[in-house]
């Protein structure tokens, strides 16, 4: 068997070098026929001995590799789902708490010290000397003019002098002297302008307020106006400021009266 081996290898190589000739220089090779090939081969000899079949050696049996791909003896098992054990979230950690800010106790507030008070001695008072005699009564501030209107003028009352009624208005009054008499008639007059009149009436024409009486009609209806009203010298000298009036609306009050008197 080693020898027929040796020779299939001889062979082989003869092969391999006749096709390597053959492509890379054909014209080397040799011209080769069928017969000489046969007559070079070498005749062996077979002894008759190896013809017989209990002289030939025994041939290992073939080990017997294993396939690549694994036969099966059993039923494949059916592959069951194995669900992943959860892993357990992790627990936040919690916030640092701040400590609480110490707060500070207020202070106790004690109360300040009154300082004592001195004595201070009080002064006696000093007795006023009194004159002898009776107390003098004061009097009120002297006027630049000798007339001055009394105390309760003006004042409203009813037209009473004329039969007009309430289709009259007027200013009317009387004129008196140091001793709250009636002056003399034509002594004075009565300067009444303003609202569209501007007139002079003597003193002692309206005997119905009085000896001394005058009096201007002003508009026939009672109506609200102002008007001046001054008294004056027979010759125009002002003998009292000017006094502004205004008149109303009622015919309960339709006569607006002004009194003068003398105050030096």
């Amino acid at each position: 068997m080693s020898l027929v081996a040796a020779l299939l290898l001889l062979l082989s190589v003869a092969v391999v070098t006749v096709i390597v000739l053959f492509f890379v220089a054909p014209e080397r090779l040799p011209d080769i026929s069928f017969a000489d090939i046969e007559q070079a081969l070498p005749t062996v000899a077979m002894p008759i001995a190896l013809a017989t079949p209990e002289d030939l050696p025994t041939l290992v049996a073939a080990i017997e590799l294993p396939s690549e791909t694994p036969t099966a003896t059993e039923p494949p098992l059916d592959a069951t789902w194995t669900p992943v054990p959860v892993q357990a979230s992790a627990t936040p950690l919690p916030f640092s708490t701040l400590k609480p800010s110490l707060t500070p106790s207020p202070l106790p507030i004690f109360p300040t010290k009154t300082a004592t008070p001195t004595y201070t001695p009080t002064s006696t008072n000093t007795p006023t000397a009194t004159p002898p005699g009776p107390t003098a009564t004061p009097t009120s501030t002297r006027s630049a003019y000798p007339f001055t209107k009394t105390d309760n003028s003006p004042f409203y009352l009813q037209n009473h002098a004329n039969n007009a009624g309430c289709g009259w208005l007027g200013i009317a009054g009387e004129v008196l002297d140091l001793e709250r008499n009636p002056v003399l008639v034509g002594s004075y007059r009565v300067h009444v302008w303003g609202s569209g009149i501007d007139e002079r009436v003597i003193v002692g024409g309206a005997p119905d307020y009085g000896p001394s009486g005058w009096e201007q009609f002003v508009f026939d209806s009672p109506v609200m106006r102002d008007y001046n009203v001054q008294l004056e010298s027979p010759n125009g000298t002002a003998v009292s400021q000017i006094y502004r009036v205004q008149t109303r609306t009622s015919c309960d009050e339709n006569l607006l009266q002004l009194n003068f008197v003398q105050n030096h």
